[in-house]
């Protein structure tokens, strides 16, 4: 049986459907489509159905029908199980309620940015700052076209918290190019030397020490 942490974003999303009542994996793609929810995870014909096979193998939804119209290629159309019900919840639950350790691109990127020339990093960093801008605002018509449309927030608050969380990333970055303009963040200067022994961040040495 599966496990509640081998449950993909992807099939957790046709499961969310399957809540709603039987379908077939046709029907899924296409309410995805409408309901947008390639903003939450990248979406393929090929994934999706790789998903659904995964998921009747392990139990987790079954087989109601498989029908066929006209010419058009055999559909099967699928509920969940409650074993799949089960697995669902514990894992939308288990998401919810306990932070996961990411590792986004940019967080490696500013802890490399070092590695790079002052004036360049800076450059980069505006680029990000106008990027990040964009992205702002278009969220913010998308956010307000949403609560004009009448759609239940609770449906979409995913799109405040992807606001939220682009609006501060793009605070900080303002801040750090303004602290980098200003001076008030030295740039270090770097020697052969420095490379052969670069600084070192351990909170172990520091326990050490106080312990």
């Amino acid at each position: 049986m599966a496990t509640r942490g081998t449950l993909t974003p992807i099939a957790l999303a046709a499961m969310e459907l399957l809540h709603e009542g039987p379908r077939h994996p046709y029907d899924m793609s296409q309410t995805m489509q409408e309901r947008e929810t390639w903003r939450l995870l990248k979406i393929t014909v090929g994934s999706l159905y790789h998903a659904i096979d995964w998921l009747a193998a392990n139990g987790l939804i079954e087989a109601v029908e498989t029908s066929r119209e006209g010419r058009r290629p055999e559909r099967t159309t699928y509920r969940l199980t409650q074993a799949g019900r089960d697995a669902y919840t514990l894992r939308v639950r288990d998401i919810v309620a306990h932070p996961a350790t990411e590792y986004p691109l940019y967080a490696l990127a500013i802890a490399l940015l070092h590695t790079l020339d002052r004036a360049d990093a800076l450059a980069q960093l505006r680029k990000r700052a106008i990027a990040l801008e964009a992205a702002v605002a278009a969220d913010r018509v998308y956010r307000r076209r949403l609560t004009e449309q009448g759609v239940p927030e609770l449906y979409w608050v995913d799109v405040d918290l992807k606001l939220r969380l682009r609006e501060a990333e793009l605070a900080w970055t303002r801040e750090l190019v303004d602290r980098l303009e200003t001076h008030r963040l030295p740039w270090p200067n770097t020697t052969a030397a420095d490379h052969d022994d670069p600084p070192r961040l351990s909170l172990v040495d520091e326990q050490e020490k106080t312990g």
